[in-house]
């Protein structure tokens, strides 16, 4: 089991626009896509990215099968017009692990 960890600002004023694709577009893409969401975390103060989303997948070469797809090159460019700063990293968690 590998974690998928995504990570962004949202574009100045176009929050409302962010929050209506996330929820009608982003997430079933990506949960359609085997991307087992977990944690969703909006940073209100303090530094860092203001989005965190994470979730599980598999094993690392379904994370990664699933960053190289050209459903994740679209989503993430229709993501970079509400968004910027993204960045997204595959890590494995160590030690007692239960989803």
């Amino acid at each position: 089991m590998v974690r998928v960890i995504m990570t962004w600002d949202i574009r100045e004023h176009r929050e409302r626009e962010y929050i209506d694709f996330a929820v009608s577009e982003l997430s079933p893409r990506l949960q359609a896509l085997g991307l087992q969401i977990s944690d969703v975390w909006y940073t209100l103060a303090g530094n860092g990215p203001e989005m965190i989303i994470s979730g599980f997948m598999d094993n690392h070469s379904e994370a990664l099968a699933l960053l190289h797809s050209r459903e994740w090159q679209h989503l993430e460019e229709r993501l970079s017009d509400y968004v910027e700063h993204i960045r997204v990293k595959v890590v494995t968690p160590k030690g007692p692990f239960q989803m």
